[in-house]
């Protein structure tokens, strides 16, 4: 081994410290906590929150189209790596930086033509029970809604229990893994609040979330909302 590679070497190691001690302590990683999460959350409404308001509450990163974004919270940890290609390679072989980790929330909302939210999803990896949540602007006008809904529902093989429209509520249960949808209508506002209560690397986690999806995907597709 000559010198001259030691003496490299030696560089890059004091490189790396040098990363590590200034920008460790400035840019740590962070956990995202659960209620931090959820006050955010309950700041949006359906029918009510603009695009600014959107942006003022979680922030403005966001993958975005002209009426569909999305905010992923994750936790993230300070990681200094080695390089392997890129500019400047032989100069600074490293990358430093905070990177995310675990998933911990997942927020998808859609936007009528006046830039207000019409769809909103919700959806938690915290700990289980797993919980998601769904509002959606339903039509004035066309299709009774919880007959709708419950009809879908049981096209992808959920159980309709308790149907009550004065109460405008009733539950659906997944035949297959017991998890449960909790329905809800409040005026022009459909609400589905869903409990998966299996382990996400359990196959009755996955069952469900593949029937979950079917059921939402269906409603955004139906007449019954806009």
């Amino acid at each position: 081994m000559t010198s001259n590679t030691i003496s490299q070497r030696r560089f890059h190691a004091l490189v790396m410290l040098a990363l590590v001690a200034i920008y460790g302590c400035t840019n740590s990683g962070q956990m995202i906590a659960e209620g931090t999460i959820e006050d955010r959350i309950a700041r949006l409404r359906v029918g009510e929150t603009t695009k600014s308001d959107v942006e003022q509450i979680l922030g403005l990163d966001h993958d975005t189209d002209r009426n569909r974004w999305s905010y992923n919270f994750s936790d993230t940890v300070y990681e200094v790596a080695e390089r392997r290609y890129g500019p400047a390679l032989g100069i600074l072989p490293f990358n430093a930086g905070v990177v995310p980790t675990n998933t911990r929330a997942v927020v998808l909302m859609s936007f009528n033509d006046s830039g207000v939210i019409k769809h909103l999803e919700v959806a938690r990896f915290f700990d289980d029970p797993f919980i998601n949540d769904y509002w959606y602007l339903v039509k004035k006008a066309g299709a009774e809604p919880l007959d709708s809904i419950a009809t879908l529902a049981e096209s992808v093989g959920m159980k309709v229990v308790g149907l009550d429209k004065d109460a405008g509520t009733f539950t659906l249960e997944d035949i297959g893994t017991k998890a449960k949808i909790a329905v809800k209508l409040e005026g022009y506002t459909m609400h589905l609040n869903s409990r998966n209560p299996h382990h996400r690397l359990a196959p009755e986690y996955r069952a469900f979330i593949k029937r979950e999806y079917a059921l939402t995907s269906g409603i955004i597709g139906s007449e019954v909302v806009q």
